[in-house]
């Protein structure tokens, strides 16, 4: 017999909407721990996960879950890793490629995007922030497969794969609220510029380790990595221009194999 939604994982549910969480991922989590999909349904609205629900993604799940409570086992905060804590890098070529062919050939098919928490809004008055393309499952595997060498590098640790976002494409107008990334799953970051028509420079405000503000400018085919469960960041100023396009792709230190 499934089991009913206690009280306590729709407080899990309401926390994780509120930081920004994909609802895919708290879908599959849901699922992943026995609920009953029609109780999921009602409690997050009748949403229909983006993402085919198959046996790859709740065990890629099932291993992020395990390394998590891992994590949290043996470190009571999030510990600092580099010294500045983000580096700014070349996406490598060829998935650079890819991810351009790929949004350009899908731009008919942007999405509305309600992103949870407030963390982006517009200057505009009933104007929107933002719209998203959603990327396939090998896309995003790839995306994180091809730089994973790089960010281990940089940050000298071994790393699990998380979540790759789609393409989130800024609107005129928008701004995003300075914040931290979810502390469980996103504590290495990587945000990717795969595209951008604007009328002024607009500057990622990131503050490093020692407390100091540093404006990160992005052209495309150029990433950031960033320590981003631990370091405030964001976009203050309003964006001047048409649109503004990155990919997020997200890893935490590798504590089980």
């Amino acid at each position: 017999m499934a089991k009913k939604i206690p009280q306590v994982w729709l407080d899990w549910i309401l926390e994780n909407v509120s930081l920004g969480v994909d609802l895919d991922d708290i879908y599959y989590t849901l699922v992943q721990n026995g609920f009953d999909k029609n109780q999921i349904d009602t409690v997050l609205n009748n949403y229909k996960p983006k993402k085919k629900l198959d046996d790859s993604l709740l065990d890629k799940d099932k291993i992020i879950k395990k390394n998590v409570k891992e994590f949290k086992k043996r470190f009571k905060e999030i510990p600092s890793y580099t010294e500045i804590g983000f580096t700014k890098q070349k996406l490598p070529k060829e998935i650079h490629q890819k991810i351009n062919k790929f949004y350009k050939s899908n731009l008919l098919n942007k999405q509305e995007e309600n992103v949870a928490g407030g963390y982006i809004h517009n200057v505009y008055e009933n104007k929107e922030s933002s719209i998203t393309i959603e990327l396939p499952e090998d896309l995003r595997n790839e995306i994180h497969t091809s730089i994973q060498s790089l960010i281990e590098e940089w940050s000298g640790l071994s790393l699990l794969p998380t979540y790759v976002y789609g393409v989130r494409m800024y609107l005129d107008g928008a701004i995003l609220n300075s914040h931290r990334d979810r502390e469980e799953t996103h504590i290495i970051g990587t945000i990717i510029n795969i595209d951008q028509k604007v009328h002024d420079d607009w500057y990622l405000e990131i503050e490093d380790h020692q407390k100091n503000i540093h404006n990160v400018l992005l052209e495309p085919g150029e990433m950031i990595f960033y320590e981003s469960a631990t370091l405030k960041h964001g976009r203050p100023e309003p964006l001047s221009g048409e649109y503004y396009s990155n990919v997020f792709c997200h890893y935490m230190p590798k504590m089980v194999s």
